[in-house]
């Protein structure tokens, strides 16, 4: 569900570390922090598709995977700078589209795997496509249930055949269940050229508001940043090896209290900047009639 480009913003994924788990093992005076995720992990990132050139098309599915030095999310690792794989499966008929994403995960309090369900519709005016869905994030087999929905509008311009530019807008009541809302608005473009190589960027600002208090914990007001993430990629038939790096503004300590991860006064790296390598390997049942 998300942007062009790759590993955290392909195709609007949105899907998918959690405050849940930072709430419950952080002191309570140590309210404030960061955020995608935090950002909502999102659906592993090019593992999704692109959209389709012709969405009036009847039926059409594509069939995903890809394999990542690091799952980053805007901004933030959600596999403890480890490789993660992931799988994609979705369909599409008309303008509807209906898929979803697994992936590998290294999240404090949750399982391994991070499961990304969406639905939405994808129309197609000339060289404007609007793509809009919902997005649902779960962690089957977790001690907590962090799951949650978000809602997004993704609509993109193909400014030429080679130019794609797109703005991004996604909201979610309820974050990761800790009762702040989330909101994450970013500007995309991705350029590819005859060779099969393209650079694509992107650039956002992730908000939210405040946590409800628990037993161990007090609300806060969950700390605001931005994000951006740029880098090249190069499509050979069905595969496609993309590096990029990411970057946000964030502290350390502001990426522990968000993610749960390092030391109390020390913070966490999980939110440092980071060059990622993903191969990915897409196909449409369409391609091969």
């Amino acid at each position: 569900m998300k942007g062009l480009t790759a590993q955290n913003c392909i195709g609007r994924p949105m899907t998918r570390t959690l405050i849940v788990a930072a709430l419950s093992t952080v002191p309570a005076a140590a309210a404030a922090q960061q955020a995608d995720t935090a950002t909502p992990p999102a659906p592993s990132t090019t593992a999704r598709p692109e959209p389709a050139k012709d969405s009036d098309s009847s039926f059409d599915a594509n069939i995903g995977a890809s394999l990542a030095s690091d799952y980053n999310y805007r901004g933030y690792t959600l596999s403890d700078h480890r490789p993660s794989v992931s799988t994609n499966i979705e369909a599409t008929y008309k303008s509807f589209f209906l898929g979803t994403n697994a992936a590998s995960v290294q999240i404090p309090m949750l399982s391994q795997l991070q499961m990304t369900n969406y639905a939405g519709l994808r129309p197609v005016f000339g060289s404007l496509t609007v793509e809009t869905g919902i997005a649902y994030f779960s962690y089957p087999g977790s001690a907590i249930d962090t799951s949650y929905p978000e809602v997004y509008i993704a609509p993109s311009y193909a400014v030429t055949p080679k130019l794609k530019v797109g703005l991004s807008a996604y909201y979610a009541p309820d974050y990761s269940r800790t009762g702040a809302w989330e909101n994450y608005d970013s500007i995309n473009a991705k350029y590819t050229f005859d060779s099969g190589v393209s650079v694509s960027g992107e650039f956002g600002h992730q908000s939210f508001g405040t946590t409800k208090a628990t037993p161990t914990a007090a609300a806060y007001k969950i700390p605001d940043y931005a994000y951006w993430n740029f880098g090249a990629s190069y499509t050979y038939k069905a595969l496609t090896f993309d590096l990029r790096y990411f970057a946000t503004t964030l502290s350390k300590q502001s990426c522990f209290l968000i993610t749960g991860t390092g030391q109390a006064g020390i913070g966490s790296n999980g939110c440092a900047p980071t060059i990622i390598g993903t191969l990915s390997w897409n196909i449409n049942l369409a391609a091969l009639k």
